[in-house]
């Protein structure tokens, strides 16, 4: 089987290109054959893993819609492909990759990457209804299939009035090399905030716990891992110099070894978001043995029935007690909700389990009965 998948896989698109990397490295470890359709990469971009197999398109233009002059040579120079997956919805790509499907007689996919729920289609929503309207619906009609992260962006897509199969498949997270290492001690109590900086994302409630707090969080650190909205960062910069905190330290993005180091030092990750389709920054830090609080406006209720977190309102107070009730835990109670994490990243959320859900998928797509019937994962 051979499958083409379209979208970003430039680091600093975050976890859109995150999750397209390690699905694809999930297909592979599963025997199936992936090709990258991605844009060639602007000067300050890197490609995410640059050990995939990558088919670059030119640089795009007119903005986010992300219009490629030369996509549909590209997809023509990809011979033999068995189905198509488009990473994202609104962008030109999406319209090309399913046009190109259509025309070669083969199914595809379209994982909205958390692009449907109603914050979200609310920013720009009067340019967003006219997008819908002029193509993106047919782009998601016709998908043999849309993949969702949880049950909550399904129920969003639904509200939309599509009624195409939907897959429930969270996005992998790649426990190779991680998952076995011992949780190390944390001299130091750190929280951190890992992500795109947006304004959608309250992380200054983290700081103006780290102020309103100021006592009981003395000899402990914050640390924002993550770069996007230069206005945003500039505002969160300039509160930690009003409010007179020594201990918040910005590192902009990380990546590889660097990036690891630093989640590992972490006792605390806070992801207090107003939404997020799913969030890999939970995964990311679970899988290193890090406690995660997230907002109820991620779907991650499993952090509190797999004891490895806080599922909380993101208002100020719970996040300050929050904060205050993971600083009284002791090291060992600490350690025993990381182990806690690592089980449930290996058991559910890993790149290879999740590898052989999406290839259950296509063969479903694909041949339906002959590979076992429809997966227990896909709602119709």
């Amino acid at each position: 089987m051979k499958t083409l998948h379209s979208g970003s896989l430039n680091v600093n698109a975050g976890g859109p290109a995150l999750s397209m990397s390690l699905t694809l490295k999930g297909l592979e470890a599963a025997g199936v054959t992936t090709v990258a359709l991605s844009e060639r990469m602007p000067p300050d971009g890197k490609v995410i893993d640059p050990s995939l197999a990558i088919r670059f398109t030119d640089r795009s233009r007119l903005g986010t819609f992300g219009y490629v002059s030369d996509i549909n040579d590209c997809l023509r120079g990809e011979k033999d492909v068995d189905i198509y997956h488009i990473q994202g919805t609104w962008m030109y790509h999406g319209i090309a990759v399913s046009r190109h499907a259509r025309r070669m007689g083969k199914p595809y996919l379209v994982s909205p990457r958390g692009m449907l729920y109603p914050q979200a289609l609310a920013h720009h929503g009067l340019l967003k209804k006219i997008m819908m309207q002029l193509y993106q619906g047919r782009v998601l009609s016709g998908a043999a299939c849309v993949q969702a992260t949880c049950t909550e962006e399904m129920r969003h897509y639904r509200a939309l009035g599509f009624s195409n199969p939907v897959a429930v498949l969270p996005n992998p997270i790649d426990v190779r090399g991680i998952l076995h290492r011992e949780i190390p001690p944390k001299p130091i109590f750190q929280v951190g905030y890992l992500g795109r900086l947006h304004p959608r994302k309250r992380v200054e409630r983290l700081i103006y716990a780290f102020a309103g707090m100021r006592r009981e969080l003395e000899g402990c650190r914050l640390v924002v891992i993550g770069g996007g909205n230069d206005d945003y960062q500039r505002f969160l910069e300039a509160e930690t110099r009003r409010l007179g905190l020594s201990n918040v330290k910005f590192t902009g993005f990380l990546t590889g070894d660097e990036k690891d180091a630093v989640l590992t030092e972490l006792s605390l990750l806070v992801v207090p978001s107003d939404f997020e389709n799913f969030g890999n920054i939970v995964t990311e830090a679970l899988v290193r043995g890090v406690p995660v609080a997230a907002s109820k406006g991620t779907p991650w209720r499993e952090l509190e029935t797999y004891h490895c977190g806080w599922w909380i309102d993101n208002d100020q107070s719970t996040i300050d007690k929050t904060l205050a009730d993971a600083l009284a835990l002791t090291e060992r109670e600490r350690m025993e909700m990381g182990m806690n994490g690592k089980r449930l990243m290996q058991e559910r959320y890993s790149v290879e389990v999740l590898g052989e859900k999406m290839k259950r998928l296509y063969e479903w797509i694909l041949g339906g009965a002959r590979h076992g019937g429809k997966p227990e994962f896909v709602y119709e």
